[in-house]
C-alpha cells in the first residue's frame, strides 16, 4: 500500500498541468485580489479573510482532480478489473486513491498559507495557522470522497467537464470569491447548502480563534457520509457489470 501510496502522489505531482490548476490559480486569484490591507471582510483584513477562501479553493480542487481521473481512466483501460484479480482489496485501493487526493490537498494548502505569510504578510500565531490549517485540509475529505464518486460516475471524457463543473459551482456559489452576506436572499439560502460554504465557514472560525461550529461539522459529516455511500454503491455496480 505505501509503494503504491508514494507512486500515485508522484505521478500527481509531477503533472504540471495539474499542478497550474489548483495551486497556480488560485495563488493568482489571491495575490491580485488580496492587496487592499486596509479594507476587510467577515470580521478580518481582506488578506487574512481570502487566505482560508482560496485555500479552500485550492484544497478542493486538489481533492476533485487527484482521485476521480485516475479512476475513471483505470477503469476505461481495465486496470481496475485486473486489480481484482491480484490480492488488493477493493477497499485498499479505494483508500489509497482517497490517501493519495488528502495528501496532494495538504501540499496546495500549506501552499496557499505559505504564499499568504510571506507575499501578503498574514500574520497570525501558530496555534491558528495550525488551526486553520487542520480545518480547511480535514474538511476537504470530503471532496476526496465525491471525487472517488465521480470516477465511478464518469468516464474519461466527460469527467474533466464533470469536476470544473462541480469545483467552480459549488466554489462561486459556496462564497469562495465572494462573501455570501451580498447575495440576494434566495442565493444565501442555496449556498449555505453547499459544502464549500461550511467548509469555508470552519476555516474562517478556526482562523479567528472561535470554536468550529457544530452545524459546519454536521452538515460536512452528512455529506462525507453520503459521498462515501454513494462510492461505494457506484463501485459495486461497476464491480458487476465487469
Amino acid at each position: 500500500m505505501t509503494v503504491m501510496l508514494e507512486l500515485e502522489i508522484k505521478r500527481a505531482l509531477r503533472d504540471w498541468r495539474f499542478v497550474l490548476f489548483t495551486v497556480g490559480m488560485p495563488i493568482i486569484i489571491y495575490l491580485s485580489s488580496a492587496r487592499g490591507q486596509g479594507h476587510t471582510l467577515g470580521g478580518t483584513s481582506t488578506a487574512k479573510y481570502l487566505l482560508v477562501s482560496m485555500a479552500v479553493f485550492s484544497a478542493i480542487g486538489a481533492s476533485l482532480n487527484t482521485g476521480g481521473p485516475r479512476i475513471a481512466a483505470e477503469r476505461e483501460v481495465g486496470w481496475t478489473r485486473q486489480l481484482r484479480l491480484t490480492s488488493m482489496s477493493s477497499g485498499l485501493y479505494i483508500t489509497v486513491k482517497v490517501l493519495t487526493a488528502a495528501a496532494v490537498s495538504l501540499a496546495a494548502t500549506l501552499t496557499i498559507f505559505l504564499f499568504g505569510a510571506v507575499f501578503n504578510h498574514v500574520r497570525m500565531s501558530a496555534a491558528l495557522w495550525l488551526a486553520s490549517g487542520c480545518a480547511v485540509w480535514l474538511g476537504s475529505l470530503v471532496f476526496c470522497a465525491l471525487s472517488v464518486m465521480l470516477g465511478y460516475m464518469f468516464s474519461t471524457t466527460s469527467i474533466t467537464i464533470g469536476l470544473m463543473v462541480v469545483n467552480m459551482g459549488f466554489s462561486m456559489v459556496g462564497g469562495l470569491f465572494w462573501p455570501v452576506e451580498i447575495f440576494p436572499s434566495w442565493l444565501r439560502i442555496v449556498a449555505e447548502l453547499t459544502p464549500t460554504y461550511h467548509l469555508a465557514e470552519l476555516g474562517h472560525s478556526t482562523q479567528l480563534g472561535h470554536w468550529p461550529h457544530l452545524s459546519d461539522l454536521a452538515v460536512l459529516g452528512g455529506y462525507l457520509a453520503l459521498f462515501a455511500a454513494l462510492a461505494a454503491w457506484l463501485y459495486r455496480r461497476d464491480e458487476i457489470r465487469v
